[in-house]
């Protein structure tokens, strides 16, 4: 959620997010494996709060995995709790950070100090935007003086980290943000970040299987000029790019998750599941 944009003022009931226990570190590091996903690629919702963190979820974080690799998107604050029940720190591959807004990266200084101190001194590749590398230097600037191998991206990049290639698109909002493609073995993910509606996933210019969509925002205030999106945005775009899932979060606390899953379900007629913390989904 932008740091210099006020938060949707709207009356909410206060429905709690979706209590679902999280998985142990080997139920989400077992993967189906088949012929249209070889390698075993699957996500699972670390944190998935926008805004701010809720009772039961952090804000944004997503681990993104094959059988020989481990990367996380995103680190909103306090997700290295639930982070730690899915994998060790050690084997993480690297971190990719979509913008510099601070519920998409400030855990990154908790991580720092793990790195640095628990983990005896070892070094993990971070990649982010320019913007989020000089809050992070302003925050922390001991991090990228070794623990942290920054490497700064943006649309035009491509990663390939193991077995996992990145590709990024700019999305609709007010800060350099990042679209990520994750795509192995033929399978691919995505994730909007956060967006407003003048970014489609079409943007990519390649099929996405399965797609984590932003729904900041119910159906009343899509007019309000807040660089977010409802659920029926991302309906409507997820179906016109030919998506195969969609998996709808950075729902704000007190929202009604249920308003942006009818709102979504009646725009794309697809798979349609709700993120929560520990849960693990395959393209």
């Amino acid at each position: 959620m932008t740091s210099n944009t006020e938060s949707p003022n709207t009356e909410s009931p206060n429905i709690e997010s979706p209590n679902i226990e999280s998985p142990n570190i080997e139920s989400s590091n077992a993967a189906n494996l088949n012929a249209a996903n070889p390698n075993g690629l699957r996500l699972t919702v670390i944190g998935c709060s926008g805004t701010y963190s809720a009772p039961n979820a952090s804000c944004s974080a997503y681990l993104v995995q094959t059988n020989s690799t481990s990367v996380l998107l995103d680190a909103g604050p306090g997700s290295s709790m639930e982070l730690q029940r899915h994998i060790d720190l050690a084997d993480l591959d690297a971190i990719v950070v979509s913008h510099e807004h601070p519920d998409h990266w400030t855990e990154l200084p908790s991580l720092y100090h793990a790195y640095r101190w628990g983990l005896d001194d070892s070094t993990v590749p971070v990649y982010g935007t320019a913007g989020t590398r000089a809050l992070l230097d302003a925050a922390c600037s001991s991090a990228t003086e070794g623990t942290f191998d920054w490497t700064t991206i943006d649309a035009s990049s491509t990663l390939q980290i193991g077995d996992l290639s990145f590709s990024f698109t700019l999305t609709d909002h007010p800060v350099e943000t990042l679209a990520i493609r994750v795509e192995s073995g033929g399978a691919s993910v995505a994730y909007s970040a956060d967006t407003g509606p003048d970014w489609s996933p079409a943007n990519f210019n390649m099929p996405i299987d399965l797609l984590v969509y932003e729904t900041t925002l119910p159906i009343e205030l899509e007019d309000a000029d807040i660089p977010h999106v409802s659920g029926r945005e991302a309906g409507i775009r997820a179906a016109a790019a030919g998506v195969g899932k969609l998996v709808i979060t950075h729902i704000p606390p007190g929202h009604d998750a249920a308003e942006r899953m009818t709102a979504t379900t009646a725009e794309f007629s697809g798979s349609v599941e709700l993120a929560a913390p520990g849960r693990t989904f395959t393209p």
